[in-house]
């Protein structure tokens, strides 16, 4: 199986967006193609050429719907109320059309979409994944804070990355932005998840909400 981490960014910010594919192999990932400054053509080129190889799950860091209305969808209220009881910010997540989120959202309908478009054979699985979550309620209670520093702390940012090797992240480079770590963030969901082994979980899909999602 071959894993995608995606951290996307906003239709016109190609340049923080960054895509981390990976292959499963005896227990681990193994990083094969990490991509910075992706556009929705590259993430598709990527995707396409993996499923030429192997099944591929993808885990997109990004709304992947919009709640008929406006405001929260149901699994923003669960996982916000989630990773507050267990010791992160609430404020990350963020309702999906709200001014700041609205842009990132329709990026992440859009490309969602056409990227499912691409499994003919019934071989990809796509993911909406929270990779602050994902790392922040793997790390031990006493490291938790942590998760809540990395983004404005740079000197913060070799101990997650050594985490996510120590949870089976190889071949890693040496990060040093956000967003490199965060698209390995969502690998490690989309990743935990195949395994049955993810700490969080909403698969309550339909048609207005036809992804899961997980950390």
């Amino acid at each position: 199986m071959i894993i995608i981490g995606i951290d996307l960014s906003g239709p016109s910010n190609h340049k923080d967006t960054v895509a981390a594919a990976f292959k499963e192999e005896n227990g681990q990932l193994q990083l094969i193609e990490f991509i910075k400054g992706a556009s929705d053509e590259r993430i598709r080129s990527l995707v396409s050429e993996c499923l030429g190889k192997d099944e591929v799950t993808i885990g997109l860091d990004a709304p992947l719907s919009y709640q008929d209305g406006g405001g929260d969808r149901p699994q923003d209220k669960a996982i916000r109320h989630f990773i507050k009881e267990n010791g992160l910010s609430g404020s990350s997540i963020m309702t999906p059309t709200m001014t700041r989120m609205v842009y990132l959202t329709l990026r992440g309908v859009a490309l969602s979409r056409s990227l499912a478009a691409l499994d003919t054979n019934d071989r990809l699985t796509i993911l909406e994944v929270h990779p602050g979550a994902a790392i922040g309620l793997r790390l031990d209670m006493e490291k938790r804070e942590l998760a809540l520093r990395y983004k404005r702390e740079p000197d913060v940012r070799p101990d997650i990355v050594q985490a996510l090797r120590q949870w089976g992240l190889s071949g890693l480079l040496e990060m040093t932005e956000t967003h490199e770590i965060d698209a390995c963030g969502a690998a490690l969901a989309a990743w935990k998840y195949t395994q049955g082994e993810a700490i969080w979980c909403w698969d309550k899909k339909s048609a207005a909400h036809p992804f899961g999602l997980c950390c």
